[in-house]
């Protein structure tokens, strides 16, 4: 072979790579929400059942912008005190639908219980993002620590995955008693790196959730749960956001558990009840 035909073929693998390449960064750059947010549907009906099959349900829906509501509900305290009661904010993952999510805090009978979809998931309305996410979670706050039957001097926020994001900026931007994340994010840029480490991320990345950032500036305690398998948020990723806690900081480690199943664990909702109790 010539040296002419060598530099062409050179040169036509060259090109080839280079459109390869280019595609991949318009792949990552134009598809990242409809990867990030997956907005889960919900039908009327099953909102309608949830409400008919659980007594202690109240059903809420809440205008966080001008022509943008949010739709979820309230698990009311069922304690026995006419006291106002303690509330837990629960803001789920990039899949989660939080119809579905009632299981896991059917037996926190003595706090409120809210869980909100994000924007356009379920019933809730508008395009997810981390400015609308942010903006919505500190609006739920201001919105339900105003009721008279609930206590805004006990207020923890809870977030799983990238529900971890709008629960940090939360406590960052808001009085809150306690958080508990679930495979929280280093920052989501940092991950992004991790698994495409050929991609210029933090040039296309458009919701970075610099969770780590912001956890130096919280003085308020934080339950976190990892779990020793969890290829979705490697647990390295969440232990810098832990240790750059500026409040206490403790870590449940779930051994033998993922990013999905980790709710199974019995150490999951036994160190949760336990938080509670001494946050009150």
């Amino acid at each position: 072979m010539n040296i002419h035909k060598l530099l062409k073929i050179i040169f036509g693998v060259a090109i080839v790579g280079v459109i390869l390449y280019g595609v991949n960064v318009g792949l990552f750059y134009f598809n990242q929400e409809d990867i990030l947010f997956q907005e889960p549907d919900l039908s009327e009906e099953r909102a309608a059942e949830v409400v008919r099959e659980n007594d202690r349900v109240e059903e809420i829906t809440m205008e966080v912008e001008e022509g943008v509501s949010l739709h979820g509900w309230l698990l009311e305290s069922q304690s026995e005190s006419s006291d106002p009661a303690p509330l837990l904010i629960y803001f789920g993952g990039n899949s989660e639908e939080l119809s579905r999510s009632f299981d896991q805090f059917s037996s926190m009978d003595d706090w409120s219980v809210l869980l909100m979809n994000h924007r356009g998931y379920g019933l809730s309305e508008g395009t997810p993002s981390e400015r609308n996410l942010f903006h919505d979670a500190r609006y739920m706050y201001d919105e339900l620590t105003a009721r008279e039957d609930i206590d805004s001097s006990r207020v923890v926020v809870m977030g799983r995955s990238m529900g971890t994001a709008p629960a940090t900026h939360l406590s960052k931007e808001r009085d809150v008693s306690g958080t508990i994340l679930v495979s929280p994010y280093d920052t989501r840029t940092r991950l992004m790196e991790h698994r495409q480490p050929y991609l210029p991320v933090k040039w296309l990345i458009r919701h970075p959730f610099k969770l780590s950032e912001k956890a130096g500036e919280i003085d308020s305690p934080l339950l976190a749960f990892l779990a020793t398998e969890d290829e979705v948020i490697p647990p390295e990723h969440s232990e810098v956001t832990v240790e750059s806690w500026s409040g206490e900081a403790e870590i449940v480690w779930l051994e033998g558990y993922d990013h999905n199943d980790l709710q199974g664990s019995p150490d999951f909702l036994d160190n949760i009840h336990r938080f509670l109790d001494e946050v009150q």
